[in-house]
């Protein structure tokens, strides 16, 4: 977190999603990257919300998946792994920072989840702007 400027005990999971387009050489345009929320802007990067195609984009790999774990507003982000195009899979593949180990939950770092699709706020595109 210290390249970008942000303080130890800083929620990172945007951060990770930042450098990682950072370290592969992809612009992404967000503002104030380090806020989950601010992935989710403007409409037009919206491909999945609530469970819903927005367009006819299906969510892909390297599309970022955001939350709201702690109630109305965007709490963290993700990356797609795997999201499967099969109506009858109800789970996907991601992996994000400041998230926790699925062998032990009390250990956080970076790791791939597998996810309900119903815990899915919103898939964003950001690469094909």
């Amino acid at each position: 977190m210290t390249p970008y400027g942000y303080p130890p005990g800083t929620a990172w999971c945007a951060l990770f999603v930042h450098h990682v387009f950072t370290i592969a050489g992809v612009s992404h345009g967000v503002k104030g990257a380090a806020l989950a929320a601010n992935w989710s802007v403007p409409a037009a990067v919206i491909v999945n919300r609530a469970g819903k195609l927005t367009g006819s984009k299906v969510p892909v790999a390297g599309d970022l998946v955001l939350f709201r774990f702690q109630g109305k507003r965007i709490d963290h982000i993700e990356l797609i792994v795997r999201w499967s195009i099969d109506e009858d899979e109800t789970y996907f593949f991601s992996i994000g920072g400041n998230t926790s180990n699925p062998s032990n939950p009390k250990q956080e770092g970076v790791y791939i989840k597998k996810r309900s699709k119903r815990e899915a706020y919103m898939v964003v595109n950001r690469i094909d702007l």
